[in-house]
This record gives C-alpha cells, sequence and structure tokens, in this order.
C-alpha cells in the first residue's frame, strides 16, 4: 500500500540512476521543465545488464519555456497550509483525469498502441533474460582462458546487438508517439470543457484555483509522458520479477532472502526521509507560475508602468516572488539531499552484496566464475523492480502533485457543467424565449397594434456580489422594446457594469428574473398571430443541450465592454469576431495531412443557426465598415486585413473602441450593452457611432457619464449606492423628453 501511494507522486530534477541493458542508452522521459532553476527529471524504464555495466542516467540541462498564463488569482503564500491529498485521493484523481482518453473516439487507436507498446516491452525483457545467459556463458569462457569460446560467444553477443537494438529503438518510439497523442487528446478534452459555459470566466473572477493555463500546458504534457513510462515500468519490474526470480533462486536460495530484506528496508527508509517532497513540489509548481506572471504583467502594462515610474515597485514584487520560489527550492533540494545520501549507498551496495554472498560457494568450487556475474545481474533486476520506491522516490514524488493539481482542476470543470462554480441559495432567473415574431403578445393573448416588438424584460431583480453577497441593486423592475434605448448612470461602485454582467449571464447570485426575447434563424418578417407568442426555450442562462450561453454570439445581443477584447489573428479576424469565428479557423488554417481528427474539429455549437443568420462579409464589406467607424486608414497602416499585429498594442484605446463598433454593425443584433465603449472618444466621434447604431435599428443599453449621452436615448436609469440597512429601491427611470433633454445638457 505504502508502495503505491508512492507510486503516485514526483520531484524531477534529481538524477535517477536505474542497470539498464547494454542495448539500451540511459534515456528517458522528461516529466516536467521548470523555468526556475530547469534541471529537468526522468522517469526511466529499467532493463537487464548481462555484463554488469553500472549505467547511470545523464542529467539534462535542457530549459524549456511554456506558454506564459493569463492572470491568475492573487498572490499568497499557501506556505505550510497546503494540504496534499490522501491515497484514496489520489487514486481517484488519477482514474478520472487518465481514464476518459481510454474510452474516447479515439480508444481503438489507443488501445492497439498501448497493445503493441507493451509486446515491445515484452521481447526487450526476453532479449535481457537472454543476454544474462549470454553474460554467464562470456564470462566462464573468459575465466577458463578458452579463446574458442570466448569468440564464440563474442559473435553471439554482437548478433544479439544487432538483432535486439531495433526493439529498444521502436519500443521508445512507439512510447513516445502514444505519450504524444495522448496529450493531444487530453489538451483538447480540457481546453473545450474550461472554454464551455464560461468556466474560464468564473475561474478567474472567483479566484478559484491558480494558474489554469499551467495545467494545461505543463501538467498534461507531464502527466500523460510520467504515467505512460510508469505503467511500463511497472509492467517490466512485474515480468523482470518473475524471469529473474527463478534464476537466482536457483543460483542460491540464501541470495534471494538477503535481497527481500535488503528491498524492504531501503523502501521504509526511503519514504521516512523523503515524505515532505510531495507537498514541496506542488508548491514549487505555483511558485514559479506566480513569478512568471509577474513577468507577463510586466510586459502587457508596460506603458502604464512606465507614465506610474513604477519600476522600483514592480523590481520588489518581482523580487518578492522569486524569493519565495527560491527559499520553497531550497527546502525541496535540502530534502532531495537527504534521500540522495540514503539512495546513492543502497544503489552502490548492490554492486558487492550478491557477489559478497555467493563468493564463498566460487571459493568452494561448487559454481563456476561466470554464475557469479549471473548472479549480480539477476540481484540487481529483481532489486530494481522491488525497489522502485527507492530508485524513483523523486519522480514518484512530483507526479503525484502532478495528479493533484489536474486531479482538482478536472473536478472544478466538471462542477461548472452541472453548476454554478459558486452556486448561491438564491440565484438570478435568466430566460431566453424564442419569438416567432415581432411582437408579444397582451395578457389576454390580443396583438397590441401600435406597441414596438420587446426585447428584454427584467422583473424584480435584486443584484448582489458573488462573494461579499452586498447588495448593489434592490427591486429592479424595467422593459425594453425595439428603438427603446436605455441610458444607466449612477455613481462609480454603484453596481451599473454589475448590472450588463447579470444581463450577459456571468453574475446569478441575487434574486428576479431576466427574459430576452430571441428570434429564431429565418423567422418570416410577417408573422401570423399564431406565430407571435413567446417560446420558453431555457429556465437557466445556460443552454444545457448546447453546453454554452445560448446568447452566445446570437442575433439578438452583443456586449461591448469598455476595453475591446483583441483577438491573436489578422484585422479580417479582428472584425468577425465573434460572429464568425468558426469559418476564420477553418479558412486560415491549413490543416496538415498527419493532424489528428481531436485537433482538427471545431467543436459545432447548437447555435449554429443562430449564429450565422447574416452571411459572412466580403473584403468589401469590412472596408467599407472600417470606413463606417471612421478608422479606414488603418488598412494603409497596416498593410490590409490579413496582416498579424499585436492589435492591443499597435491600435489605441480610442481605435479599438471604434474596431469594437465594426463588430456590432457587422453582426446586427437586435439589442446591444454597451460599457462605456465610448470613454475614450471624442464627443463627435462618439455621436457618429451612436447614429450609425440608429440607423442600422439596433436597440441599445449604454452606461456612461458624460452628459452627451442623453442626446441619443429615450429613458434613463439612475443607480445610486444601495444602503445595506435599507429595504427601500436603490434606482429610478425617467423619459428623456424633448423639453427634458437641455436641463440634463445644462447639468
Amino acid at each position: 500500500m505504502i508502495v503505491a501511494q508512492m507510486a503516485l507522486c514526483s520531484y524531477p530534477y534529481l538524477r535517477l540512476h536505474s542497470t539498464t541493458s547494454p542495448l539500451e542508452p540511459s534515456n528517458g522521459h522528461h516529466i516536467h521543465h521548470h523555468p526556475l532553476f530547469s534541471k529537468p527529471k526522468r522517469l526511466e524504464t529499467r532493463n537487464s545488464n548481462p555484463l554488469n555495466i553500472k549505467c547511470f542516467a545523464s542529467t539534462s540541462q535542457s530549459k524549456s519555456q511554456s506558454q506564459l498564463p493569463p492572470p491568475p488569482p492573487p498572490f499568497k503564500d499557501e506556505g505550510e497550509e497546503r494540504k496534499f491529498s490522501d491515497l484514496n485521493m489520489l487514486f481517484r484523481r488519477f482514474w478520472k483525469v487518465a481514464a476518459p482518453y481510454w474510452f474516447s473516439d479515439d480508444k481503438v487507436q489507443a488501445r492497439l498502441q498501448l497493445a503493441g507498446v507493451f509486446a515491445l516491452t515484452l521481447a526487450t525483457t526476453g532479449i535481457s533474460v537472454g543476454f544474462n545467459f549470454l553474460g554467464r556463458d562470456f564470462f566462464n569462457a573468459l575465466a577458463n582462458k578458452d579463446e574458442e569460446q570466448f569468440t564464440k560467444q563474442l559473435l553471439y553477443y554482437l548478433c544479439g546487438f544487432a538483432g535486439g537494438i531495433p526493439f529498444f529503438v521502436l519500443r521508445d518510439y512507439a512510447r513516445e508517439t502514444l505519450s504524444l497523442r495522448w496529450r493531444c487528446w487530453m489538451t483538447s478534452y480540457f481546453m473545450q470543457r474550461y472554454l464551455t459555459d464560461r468556466t474560464f470566466y468564473k475561474i478567474q473572477s472567483q479566484s478559484i484555483i491558480d494558474n489554469p493555463d499551467q495545467r494545461i500546458v505543463d501538467d498534461l504534457s507531464s502527466f500523460t509522458s510520467t504515467a505512460l513510462s510508469f505503467s511500463l515500468t511497472l509492467f517490466n519490474a512485474a515480468v523482470d520479477l518473475i524471469s529473474f526470480s527463478n534464476i537466482l533462486y536457483t543460483i542460491y536460495p540464501p541470495l534471494f532472502v538477503v535481497l527481500l530484506l535488503y528491498s524492504i528496508g531501503g523502501t521504509v527508509i526511503s519514504i521516512f526521509l523523503g515524505k515532505g517532497l510531495v507537498t514541496l513540489n506542488f508548491l514549487q509548481e505555483k511558485k514559479e507560475a506566480d513569478f512568471r506572471y509577474g513577468l507577463v504583467r510586466v510586459r502587457e502594462n508596460a506603458e502604464s508602468i512606465a507614465f506610474y515610474g513604477g519600476e522600483d515597485n514592480e523590481l520588489q514584487l518581482l523580487l518578492q516572488r522569486f524569493t519565495s520560489a527560491f527559499e520553497n527550492l531550497t527546502q525541496l533540494l535540502i530534502s532531495s539531499r537527504n534521500l540522495e545520501f540514503f539512495t546513492n549507498g543502497y544503489r552502490y551496495l548492490i554492486q558487492i552484496v550478491p557477489a559478497a554472498v555467493v563468493a564463498p560457494m566460487y571459493f568452494s568450487g561448487k559454481i563456476e566464475f561466470g554464475v557469479i556475474n549471473q548472479s549480480v545481474s539477476a540481484f540487481s533486476h529483481i532489486l530494481g523492480d522491488v525497489s522502485l520506491v527507492v530508485y524513483q522516490f523523486q519522480a514518484i514524488s512530483a507526479f503525484s502533485a502532478i495528479i493533484d493539481r489536474l486531479g482538482e482542476f478536472d473536478d472544478i470543470l466538471d462542477s461548472s457543467r452541472s453548476k454554478s462554480l459558486s452556486d448561491p441559495m438564491e440565484y438570478i432567473n435568466l430566460t431566453y424565449s424564442h419569438v416567432r415574431g415581432s411582437q408579444v403578445l397582451d395578457s389576454n393573448g390580443s396583438t397590441p397594434p401600435t406597441t414596438s416588438p420587446r426585447l428584454l424584460d427584467v422583473e424584480n431583480l435584486t443584484l448582489k456580489t458573488p462573494k461579499s453577497n452586498s447588495t448593489l441593486v434592490r427591486d429592479l423592475t424595467f422593459a425594453i422594446d425595439e428603438k427603446d434605448n436605455l441610458l444607466v448612470v449612477g455613481p462609480s461602485g454603484s453596481g451599473k457594469t454589475s448590472l450588463l454582467r447579470a444581463l450577459a449571464g456571468l453574475w446569478s447570485t441575487g434574486k428576479g428574473k431576466i427574459t430576452f426575447y430571441v428570434e429564431k434563424a429565418g423567422d418570416a418578417q410577417s408573422p401570423t398571430s399564431s406565430e407571435m407568442a413567446p417560446v420558453e426555450q431555457n429556465s437557466a442562462n445556460v443552454n444545457e443541450e448546447f453546453g454554452r450561453p445560448i446568447n452566445s454570439n446570437s442575433k439578438s445581443v452583443f456586449f461591448l465592454p469598455q476595453r475591446p477584447y483583441m483577438v491573436l489573428g489578422s484585422l479580417r479576424q479582428q472584425l468577425l469576431y465573434p460572429t464568425w469565428t468558426e469559418e476564420v479557423v477553418v479558412s486560415d488554417t491549413a490543416k496538415p495531412g498527419g493532424s489528428l481528427p481531436f485537433l482538427t474539429q471545431v467543436p459545432k455549437s447548437k447555435n449554429v443557426s443562430e449564429k450565422h443568420h447574416v452571411p459572412v462579409p466580403t473584403t468589401d464589406d469590412l472596408t467599407q465598415v472600417l470606413e463606417d467607424v471612421r478608422i479606414g486608414y488603418i488598412l494603409s497602416r497596416f498593410k490590409g486585413l490579413d496582416t498579424v499585429y499585436e492589435w492591443s498594442s499597435v491600435l489605441s484605446l480610442g481605435e479599438q473602441q471604434r474596431l469594437a463598433f465594426a463588430r456590432l454593425l457587422l453582426s446586427k443584433p437586435k439589442l446591444a450593452l454597451l460599457d462605456e465603449s465610448t470613454s475614450a472618444l471624442d464627443e463627435v466621434n462618439e455621436a457618429h457611432l451612436y447614429e450609425k447604431m440608429k440607423a442600422a435599428g439596433i436597440t441599445y443599453i449604454s452606461i456612461g457619464h458624460r452628459r452627451t449621452l442623453y442626446a441619443y436615448h429615450n429613458r434613463v436609469l439612475d443607480i445610486s449606492s444601495a444602503d445595506a440597512d435599507s429595504r427601500q429601491r436603490n434606482w429610478n427611470i425617467k423619459s428623456i423628453e424633448d423639453d427634458t433633454l437641455h436641463n440634463f445638457l445644462k447639468l
């Protein structure tokens, strides 16, 4: 049980030694690469050494740079408060993370490759057993000074090398290929769940776990390679144990008893000396990711830091994080050093213990000299099989840290699919009703002849913050009809942006009901009265059948934040985002012939009919919309639509906001939610963009502070700061008439 527990843990920095076959180089798998103090370690698959040559795996000095992370939760030193998973939790998480691939659509190919790897491993073990006997005869001929027999055995050795090398090479190649295929599938599997149902937003906004990016990029790579290598190591150890135990027992039974006592004692001591490595490895992963993210923030906010002159402050923060990683690694190296004192002695004693035990038999003439070499080789093999904890303790301890991080991440992704990550006692009911027509019926079933189509209903909405549960807006009720443009104003911190988060489905803490009336694609412009009734589609903000918010990129609702998101790609991709993203990916990405199917398939949204109600804009359409928002000049500056730049750096915030309006005009939604989306624009360009929205027939809800915004809206919602001790509503809605507009502008 103890051996099984330690088999699920690891630290990849210290050198692992093993007795290997003369045909097999000392190579293995990198479990993980740390950007700091990089000294990656290997989990190795053992094989026999008939010549009793002790081969030690060299330490690779390669360094790896993984993709830099998006913002993690605020930095905090967990220190000794980190509680690692127990044995049952580790096994549960290991199986939960590893099993899906072997039962996926790729299971047939995966299982065939795995069977091939095990078959090649079995073949290499058979070759090792053959070399064990060949080595015995080789050294007997040498000891007996039998030149003819020596030459014959030497020829057998050379033929064995020629015939055995392909098996070892193919085994390693098949193992690496399967590991890569497994990693590709798991990366796709985790990314799809991470980007479904806005899980990435919930994890980030609620600081649920640290560095999900590192878990996808680094931990998945380490998990697949190490899990496969360790599985083969266990398989090889079992076959070796069966093959060589009979050899050793036949030579001298007491030697087998000595081996068991030696291995049991070594395992117990190794566990005692290395018990703290698991937690130290887990913390090292986190601390290095935190330091790396600090450097990313300096790069992404270089201009702001330069304006503030905050270089000294940033340096202190970075040194603080680096020091934390350094101190943890120092403790880890001390623990590893203490373990190495024992494991090195344990390993080197193997060279003399079996010879010392069987030497009296040789001196008495009961055995030949070659039998000593054979006993040493068999002893080394079996001891390696039963001493995996001693030999692989460093790799084992880091592997359990990887299992714990991935298992924790996997549990969070699963919980997000079934329920909200912070499921409140009360929640806002966000509903999407498909409307087959242009009007909403009255309560008596008749069609109001003069009523504009209803787009949004907000009923008795009380909005609270997700963590502190503080009330921001109390008992808010209003409706939005077509061409009924609403301006939301109020002091900073009163909950204006939070209201848009609730409308977008990002926040659900509170109570009340929000209903969007969403037209289906292809609906007739002039439906009959029987087609005008709203059809309730969902009672939650997520379409469970689709696996994503139903309003995502739909034709009815479009959200514009204050700072637009600039995607990685060309100017064309900026304009088509997010409505036609799938077409851009398919058309702009070359598909190599050897690509795996789960990497080239774009997950189909079940809102496809809603998303593609408008044909993909042509180049002329994109050029015209840039002119419409008055940034047509960037085409000549950046040499067309298909050049790639870091757009958030080369475009000013005002240009980015106008580019976001170009996306809006191309998408042509029924309702737009604008969060201070013109804050970086002058009043002339602001007026121009609002006129363009009106001309396109887009109804909008705006958040803003400028008095000039009143001229482009019909009503104003004024939200004041909520009083925790009061039960009164903290909002007021007024109509903006021509006679009152002048008074608003004078304020």
